[in-house]
């Protein structure tokens, strides 16, 4: 039996390069992870429904770009090989095939009701990206924010909060002199993004890097026609915190980013 959705107050999305050093193999970032658990222990605490998310980060990027998982084993002629460098990602992302199947590269089958039932009993349901079956290329890298977004649309959100490891979203990559935090990035009912912004994805990152988190936030406020609010902060930030925990909108000496969408008058 199906069951009935439940609203969900909050999605929090622990991004790779937040939680792990995406620059070595299998590599926690401790500190951030006792902040994010922290977080999570605070909304739940103030009764909020929540549901984790979170990115590989250094565990599984490398095998799935080494043995090119995500064009799956039917489009290429190493197709054992591809399907070995499968099990490889899929233990390696262990460490941190659930019920999600996906036919070139979108969800056909999702694993929401169960993450439905899970909020309706009290839990915390923690997701994660990975590499699923695909009916047409045998198997593809899910990422956690395709889950994120599926959640969205078949669930009553509250609110996303995209946690990195920087303060938001800015202007050209945040190493680079000069770059400024955006704090509203808006967005025209038909996808369009007002500011420039230049992306800088890490070339280990098989899941899209920062362009697809945008592109990600981009279509939960358009698929919500602006209801459903996303913000990107710094784990470990009092804006991150502020936000989770109630906030609808950040104070002006939090740094963060929101995405929202800008209707035409």
């Amino acid at each position: 039996m199906m069951s009935i959705p439940v609203a969900v107050d909050l999605v929090i999305k622990l991004g790779g390069s937040a939680i792990t050093e995406k620059s070595l193999p299998e590599t926690f970032k401790e500190a951030a992870i006792r902040e994010s658990v922290k977080l999570v222990k605070l909304c739940v605490n103030k009764g909020l429904k929540v549901v984790v998310v979170h990115g590989a980060g250094s565990f599984g990027h490398q095998q799935a770009k080494e043995y090119k998982v995500t064009g799956g084993w039917m489009r290429d002629s190493g197709g054992s090989q591809v399907n070995y460098g499968f099990s490889l990602t899929r233990v390696s992302c262990m460490k941190p095939c659930g019920n999600w199947t996906t036919q070139d590269g979108k969800v056909v089958q999702s694993g929401v009701s169960a993450v439905s039932s899970f909020l309706g009993a009290g839990f915390v349901p923690v997701l994660h990206g990975d590499c699923v079956l695909d009916t047409v290329t045998g198997c593809t890298i899910l990422s956690g924010d395709t889950v994120i977004k599926t959640l969205c649309k078949e669930l009553a959100v509250g609110k996303v909060v995209f946690l990195t490891d920087v303060a938001g979203i800015y202007d050209k990559p945040p190493q680079v002199p000069g770059a400024k935090l955006i704090p509203n990035i808006r967005v025209d009912e038909n996808g369009k993004i007002v500011q420039q912004i230049t992306t800088d994805a890490l070339s280990c990152d098989v899941t899209g890097g920062i362009e697809l988190k945008l592109s990600s936030a981009v279509e939960i406020v358009l698929q919500s026609k602006g209801t459903v609010p996303v913000f990107i902060c710094q784990v470990g930030s009092k804006a991150a915190e502020n936000i989770c925990i109630g906030g609808e909108q950040l104070a002006v000496f939090e740094e963060g980013t929101v995405v929202t969408l800008c209707r035409e008058n």
